[in-house]
């Protein structure tokens, strides 16, 4: 009778712990949503109109890079090169090839996630130089950008946006390689 006792303690026991853990369990889950809310559709809109709006910013900088710098909360960063602050922000804008009809900056394949305090992105970008006066062009940079947006009184910001240029000593596939053989 002791031993079946014993048995049924421990079993009670088990059950509180596991039950105990499952709470833990379930209060941290919802902490952590609680800091990452989902986005609306709205906002997913609002973050892709400001993602697209990056580019005539730069490439059709007429105002000295203000609508540039506009895209950027206060305090926010970009990060290659470093640059902080409005003024830093419209200084870095001017240093790119521009104009009302200049046409550079082309971003592809946009991703966005919730994230504690706003938003993160990703996107895939290149950077073409169309040729002129008989010269060929050619695709100066390509790489990705690493986002994270705010919502500010002024609607979705920049925090910090990052660009990781692509390695260029990746190899191509030995010849007759993938697909039998046949061309990609």
């Amino acid at each position: 009778m002791n031993a079946r006792r014993t048995t049924l303690s421990t079993v009670a026991v088990l059950v509180v712990v596991c039950v105990i853990a499952a709470a833990v369990v379930v209060r941290a889950q919802r902490g952590s949503a609680a800091q990452t809310p989902a986005l609306t559709p709205q906002d997913y809109i609002d973050i892709q109109q400001l993602v697209s709006n990056y580019p005539y910013g730069l490439d059709g900088n007429t105002d000295s890079g203000a609508t540039y710098a506009s895209l950027f909360a206060p305090g926010a960063v970009f990060g290659r090169p470093r640059t902080e602050g409005r003024e830093n922000l419209m200084a870095l804008a001017n240093t790119q090839p521009r104009g009302a009809n200049y046409v550079r900056h082309f971003i592809t394949n946009h991703v966005i996630e919730p994230a504690p305090g706003g938003a993160i992105g990703r996107e895939y970008a290149v950077i073409i130089d169309i040729g002129e006066n008989g010269n060929p062009g050619k695709i100066a940079l390509g790489g990705r950008y690493d986002d994270e947006y705010v919502k500010t009184a002024q609607g979705w910001k920049f925090k910090t946006r990052t660009f990781t240029p692509s390695r260029v000593d990746v190899q191509p596939p030995a010849a007759g390689a993938g697909r039998g053989g046949r061309g990609q």
